[in-house]
This record gives C-alpha cells, sequence and structure tokens, in this order.
C-alpha cells in the first residue's frame, strides 16, 4: 500500500508539472526536470519494491510515459491559455503546412490580434498608432484616395516624416489611379518614399497589365501589422452603395514581422531598395497562433486559393463565408458544394446590390449552384458588404484582401491572415451572425422564374468572370 501510494504521489507530480508548461521555449527545461524526477522515482520504485516484475513495469512507465507525453502535448494535440482554450489543433496541420510550403511562412504563436469590423474602427486605430510610430511606417495600398479619409492618413505620415520617421508608401497604379502628379510631388516633399506598382504605360502594354497589387497591408516600427479588406477611401463612411461594411486586423507579435518581410519584398519590386533585420521581431506573451498567406508569380501564386479549398474541405460542422464578389474558380466551388453535401452548414453573405452590376449578374449560376447543393445563401442589407473572410468550425478564420473571384485567385498579388485562436474565431462567428440577421435568406424559389432574356444575360456576364 505504502509503495503504491508513493507511486501515485510522483505521476501527481508529474502531470501538474505537464500541465503548467507555459510556453514552447521553455520545452527543453521542462523535459531535462521531467526526465530527472521520473529518474528518481523510477530509482524509489526498484528500492522499494520487492517483485521485480512490478518494479520494472513502475520504473519503465515513469522513465518513458511523462516525456512521451510532454512532446505528444506539444507535437500533436494543443497550446493552452490561462483560460484553457484550444488554440492549435492536429486537424489544421494539412492547411498549415500547404501555407508554409507556399509561402514560407511558419505558424507563430505569440502574437496579439484586434478584430476590426468597420472602416471607423480601423482608422481610429491605424491613426492612433500612425501617430505612435518611432522608427518606420510601411504602407501598401490598392486603393489609395487622396479624399477627407486619405488625406487625414497623409498629413499624420507627413508629419511624422518631418520629425524623422522614415515613411514608404507603394500604391496600386490602376487601384488608386486618381493620385495626381501634384499630389504625389507633395508627399516626396515631406521625406515619404512614394512609389506605384506597375504603372500601365500606353502603348507598351503587356499580359502583366491585369496583375494587380490588392493587398492592404501597414506595417508600424516592425511590431504592428494591420491586414485586411479596408482600403483607404471615403467609402468606407457611406456612398451611393451604403456605408461599407469590412474586415480588417491588427496585429501584435512574430506575424507582425512576416507582414514585414511581405513588405520588403513588395518594396523591391517596385524598385526600392529596403533592409530588414532580426532584430526587430516582436516579442509578445500572449498565445495566438497565426499565419500571414500570399500570392504572387512563382510559388506562391495558387497558395490562396489552395488555402480556402483545404479549409473548406477540412470542415466537420459549419463554414462561414463572406464576400463582396462572389465569382469562384470550379476546384472552390466544388468545395463549397461537396461540403455542404456531406452534411457540414455551409453559409454565404454576399452584397444584396453589388458595386459592379455585371459581377452581380455572373454570381447568379454560381449562388444557384450553392443553393441547390444546401449552401445558405444570404443577401446582406446593412449597406455594402466588402468583408473577406471565413471561418470553419470553431477553430480557424481567414481575414484577408482576396475576394472569391478569378482575378483575386489567379491574377492579383493579396494576402490573408490564418488565425487558429478559439476566442477570436468566436468573435467573427459572432459578427457573421449579426450580419446573417442583417440579411435576407436566397429561397430555390427565387430561381423558378427567371426568363430566358435574364439567364442570358447571366451566361455573357459568367463568360466575363475570368478578367472582372
Amino acid at each position: 500500500m505504502l509503495c503504491n501510494k508513493g507511486r501515485h504521489k510522483f505521476l501527481n507530480l508529474q502531470f501538474f508539472l505537464a500541465q503548467s508548461v507555459p510556453d514552447e521555449r521553455n520545452v527543453l527545461c521542462y523535459f531535462i526536470i521531467y526526465t530527472i524526477i521520473s529518474i528518481l522515482a523510477a530509482v524509489w520504485v526498484i528500492v522499494r519494491c520487492q517483485e521485480p516484475r512490478v518494479a520494472w513495469g513502475w520504473a519503465l512507465a515513469m522513465v518513458l510515459c511523462m516525456p512521451l507525453a510532454l512532446l505528444l502535448y506539444y507535437l500533436c494535440e494543443v497550446e493552452r491559455e490561462g483560460s484553457g482554450e484550444v488554440i492549435v489543433r492536429s486537424s489544421y496541420s494539412r492547411l498549415q503546412n500547404l501555407i508554409a510550403n507556399g509561402c514560407g511562412s511558419a505558424v507563430t504563436l505569440h502574437n496579439r490580434v484586434q478584430a476590426l469590423h468597420s472602416g471607423d474602427e480601423t482608422f481610429a486605430a491605424l491613426l492612433r498608432d500612425v501617430q505612435r510610430a518611432r522608427y518606420e511606417i510601411n504602407v501598401e495600398y490598392y486603393i489609395l484616395v487622396c479624399d477627407r479619409i486619405g488625406k487625414a492618413l497623409l498629413s499624420v505620415l507627413m508629419r511624422r516624416s518631418r520629425a524623422g520617421v522614415k515613411v514608404r508608401i507603394i500604391y496600386d497604379a490602376v487601384g488608386s489611379w486618381r493620385i495626381t502628379r501634384k499630389e504625389r510631388e507633395r508627399i516626396a516633399q515631406s521625406g515619404i518614399e512614394i512609389r506605384p506598382f506597375a504603372p500601365v504605360r500606353f502603348p507598351w502594354l503587356t499580359r502583366e497589365v491585369h496583375r494587380r497589387n490588392h493587398r492592404k497591408v501597414v506595417v508600424i516600427d516592425g511590431r504592428i501589422a494591420y491586414i485586411g479588406g479596408v482600403n483607404i477611401a471615403r467609402r468606407y463612411m457611406g456612398g451611393r452603395t451604403g456605408v461599407w461594411r469590412d474586415e480588417h486586423l491588427r496585429v501584435e507579435g512574430a506575424a507582425a514581422y512576416q507582414a514585414l518581410l511581405l513588405f520588403a519584398r513588395d518594396w523591391r519590386t517596385a524598385g526600392g531598395d529596403i533592409k530588414v533585420g532580426t532584430s526587430v521581431v516582436p516579442q509578445v506573451q500572449s498565445i495566438c497562433p497565426m499565419q500571414i498567406a500570399w500570392s504572387q508569380r512563382g510559388r506562391s501564386r495558387k497558395t490562396l486559393q489552395h488555402m480556402f479549398v483545404e479549409a473548406i474541405s477540412s470542415a466537420r460542422h459549419a463554414v462561414r463565408i463572406s464576400t463582396p464578389y462572389f465569382l469562384p474558380s470550379e476546384p472552390l466551388l466544388e468545395a463549397i458544394i461537396v461540403a455542404a453535401r456531406s452534411g457540414v452548414k455551409v453559409e454565404l453573405v454576399i452584397p444584396r446590390k453589388s458595386d459592379v452590376r455585371v459581377v452581380e449578374l455572373a454570381a447568379q449560376s454560381y449562388i444557384e449552384r450553392c443553393v441547390s447543393a444546401g449552401v445558405e445563401v444570404y443577401r446582406y442589407g446593412g449597406g455594402f458588404l466588402h468583408a473577406k473572410s471565413i471561418s470553419v468550425d470553431d477553430g480557424v478564420a481567414i481575414v484577408g484582401s482576396a475576394n472569391l473571384d478569378s482575378r483575386s485567385l489567379d491574377y492579383n498579388m493579396e494576402v490573408a491572415a490564418v488565425i487558429y485562436n478559439r476566442a477570436v474565431v468566436a468573435g467573427y462567428i459572432s459578427r457573421f451572425n449579426a450580419d446573417v440577421a442583417l440579411s435576407d435568406r436566397v429561397s430555390q424559389e427565387a430561381f423558378a422564374h427567371i426568363g430566358f432574356g435574364r439567364r442570358l444575360k447571366q451566361a455573357l456576364a459568367r463568360l466575363l468572370a475570368p478578367i472582372l
């Protein structure tokens, strides 16, 4: 009896220590401690137990089981915060490996994430952080309009530049075509380096003209990054299609450094010179595993499309999709349909009225196929839905700049943050449900009385899907 009590005490001590491991940096230290405790426990059992077979059994169990359990805990199971929420699961290893092989960006653990669900929230947070910048500000946008919002941001950037902060701006030459030479000169006079991405020069047009930089990225001091779908324009405060509803992220931590590396690559592509050192990698104690994924020429060109297909295919219970333009590729459409037909609850929210009429017409046949397969499709009525997000079950959320159309998935340079954290995912699910509450569900009957003329218009518009 005494022998058994002693053995149980050692096992309880080992279990307690196993649950107390705070982060991956201490794995080696704790592994050594466990091993020493296990060896001491084994020696104690050998001395106290008279039966050789029992002694050998308990000794081997104590030496081998707990170190193996520790390794399995980190390699195959979960990381936990103080609340006990699951934030990494082995079921997403295929998705993580796909992104890592396509983009070279591994999962980073130590991050702090703030979800921004509107232009108001995004602009307020961004302006606050830009004003506090100490060393450098790197800005990259598809659309940068010098309206009230754009002038407010540029004014702060110019002040920080004059104060000695290094400021770089990349804007897409097509998306931001309204920026005049006079405005660029005024910006440059403050010390800001501003460069267009892939300017269009007639008549020297190439096949690369349609490949645009659709990313929205800001990195401040190498430690704070903004990623998402919000451009710099007044339309997020209201317009002819209503207030634009969008998703953006504020990220602190190792993922911000990944965003900085991406910006540096784009800056060099735009003809600039930039050096990024490893010393800028920020230290954040909170745990929020995530990856930064992107698409551009080369190995990563199809990564985002493959990522969406893999994420949807891995769903067990629910997939929630928000997108302003629904013109999916055939693999992506098939993944959505297969998920719905296999019993997964698939919900899709799109705008009630698109800002591009031909896109709205082209999307109808894809929507009809989804509804027929059991996908719950909703038309958002709280303004114009510009959000680009996907959540799978309760374990992963994807937020970024990519629309579910051929232009984003096949041609444009895009970026997305992939988050493996239940608390963050729960926040996106809650916001998605709020959007559904402001939406009208599309029924199968809605397609029953469409006349030949309208179907012909939809078919003709669908032919243009690859270039829309």
